[in-house]
């Protein structure tokens, strides 16, 4: 009699703890499905129909705001729920170097504003001895792209050989020095009027001073590494250049030396305020 009751209650749990897997799994089933509901509901509302009012891109000179829809993807019947931003940008910025930034704002459900950054080229890129344009820019972060509007007045940086630095890539080395010498010469030094920088020696950057067109070599302690820690030394040798520049001891001279440390500048006249002999551009 005890064994029956034994084994009725054993059955009883048996069913109990069945009805309840039972009754969990259904729970899943229904929070699945309402999940699936939910998420349909939810995507219907993230559709694209009409791009011109839930779409808004502010675009730059080079980069035209349909070339941005067409790498994000923004078209009607696209949906901004399954479109991965973050990705689509970091995608454009490597496959576009024209851009510098890119920013994103969604206005859920169905609206996305995105602003285009474009780099400023603040100069050209040329290889040495070739007249002509390569189309290649640098902008002040040194990031070299392709520009061709309104870029014929800017100076322009000699490499030695062909290619040069290929775009989307970041100048370095004495291309990065010359560089940062010609913004210096624009924001502190406009006088120099430098027009040019030929990096094809090592020993100096030799750049081009517009008002005459003669010719200076220039070479700080730190031009082989650039950086800002370097940048006093430039700006020191820069310094002294001007003086004797504008100072016009000879007008006779055509070539300028700025390669001297500036402790030697007096003992050293003839040297640093140039060589008297007429050097060919």
């Amino acid at each position: 009699m005890k064994e029956n009751k034994i084994k009725s209650s054993n059955g009883g749990r048996r069913i109990l703890i069945a009805l309840g897997v039972v009754v969990c799994i259904a729970a899943i089933i229904g929070l699945a499905v309402a999940y699936n509901r939910l998420r349909d509901i939810w995507l219907e509302q993230c559709v694209i129909t009409d791009v011109a009012s839930q779409v808004s891109i502010t675009d730059g000179k080079m980069v035209r705001s349909d070339i941005i829809a067409y790498e994000f993807g923004l078209r009607n019947g696209a949906n901004l729920a399954l479109i991965d931003f973050d990705e689509r940008r970091r995608e454009t910025l490597k496959k576009i170097p024209n851009i510098r930034d890119i920013t994103i704002a969604r206005h859920l459900p169905d609206k996305v504003t995105i602003t285009v950054e474009e780099r400023v080229p603040i100069v050209r890129l040329g290889i040495k001895g070739q007249k002509k344009d390569t189309g290649r820019v640098a902008d002040t972060d040194g990031v070299v792209f392709i520009s061709s509007n309104g870029t014929q007045m800017l100076p322009i940086i000699q490499e030695a050989a062909a290619p040069g630095t290929a775009k989307g890539s970041k100048l370095s080395g004495h291309a990065l020095a010359a560089l940062k010498l010609l913004e210096v010469c624009r924001e502190q030094f406009r006088e120099l009027s430098v027009v040019a920088a030929d990096i094809s020696t090592p020993d100096y950057i030799a750049i081009v001073l517009g008002n005459d067109y003669s010719v200076a070599h220039v070479y700080w302690d730190g031009m082989d590494e650039p950086s800002a820690a370097t940048m006093p030394n430039l700006i020191t040798q820069l310094k002294s250049l001007s003086e004797a520049y504008t100072a016009r001891i000879d007008d006779s001279i055509r070539v300028w030396n700025a390669t001297l440390p500036p402790s030697e500048t007096r003992s050293h006249k003839r040297e640093i305020h140039g060589n008297t002999k007429r050097k060919s551009l």
